[in-house]
């Protein structure tokens, strides 16, 4: 073999080993061994719901997972676990920056942390207040099984394969505040009273124009009859 075949070989086996360091975890090699259960906790009302709208800033999701005992004893590499907000299909569509991959470095179906956890087999519940920063959408909780290096070894979540089942919708902040609100009330009420009085004002001073231009008149009109009775006297004399 030539060196140039050899330099050849020996470079696309360095590619192929970067493609593959560079490479994630592949989503379809994972397990679903663990159970994920996650409910909208109204605090308006103080109520519990496994689907329904959920709002941001002041709603919570209680979020539990565990092992699945079909699995046990087979969870020794698991050492956290890190529990995640996913993308449903539909709100996925047509956004290419959601968009599903099975190289989980590239996958974005998946792109907001909630917590992460120390495992245990027995699992565990956290209750996270939907932060503000979250799009409005329709989603599903994943919860990853991970190494000491972080690596996904396993998952569970709380929808079926296909996501079309157990979904939240989380409501986004509209943008306004209440105090914002009167506010803009005040102030308008403010403007309406400013100019009904600048039109008032401007009413009152038509008018004393308007009088002052009928006295003028009413003077010239005197004055005028009094010039033309003088001619007349002064003709007869």
């Amino acid at each position: 073999m030539s060196a140039i075949k050899i330099a050849l070989v020996l470079a696309v086996a360095l590619l192929a080993l970067v493609s593959v360091a560079e490479a994630g975890v592949s989503f379809k090699s994972l397990n679903e061994t663990l159970t994920v259960q996650a409910q909208i906790h109204d605090r308006a009302t103080n109520m519990t719901f496994f689907t329904g709208l959920a709002h941001v800033g002041t709603d919570d999701m209680v979020i539990s997972w565990a092992l699945n005992s079909s699995f046990a004893g087979k969870d020794a590499r698991y050492v956290n676990v890190k529990i995640r907000l996913c993308y449903a299909p539909v709100s996925q569509t047509d956004r290419g920056w959601r968009k599903t991959k099975d190289d989980l470095e590239k996958d974005k179906t998946c792109s907001k942390g909630i917590t992460q956890q120390k495992y245990v087999p027995t699992g565990n519940t956290t209750i996270w207040r939907i932060t503000k920063d979250v799009p409005g959408a329709v989603y599903f909780v994943r919860v990853y099984a991970v190494d000491a290096l972080g690596t996904e070894l396993a998952f569970g979540q709380t929808t079926d394969k296909a996501k079309t089942i157990n979904l939240m919708e989380i409501v986004p902040i509209s943008g306004r505040h209440v105090s914002i609100d009167i506010a803009a009330a005040v102030f308008s009420v403010f403007s309406v009273g400013s100019l009904m009085g600048f039109l008032g004002l401007e009413a009152i001073k038509q008018r004393k124009a308007n009088s002052k231009a009928g006295h003028f008149f009413r003077e010239a009109f005197i004055d005028t009859i009094r010039g033309q009775s003088v001619l007349r006297e002064v003709k007869i004399i």
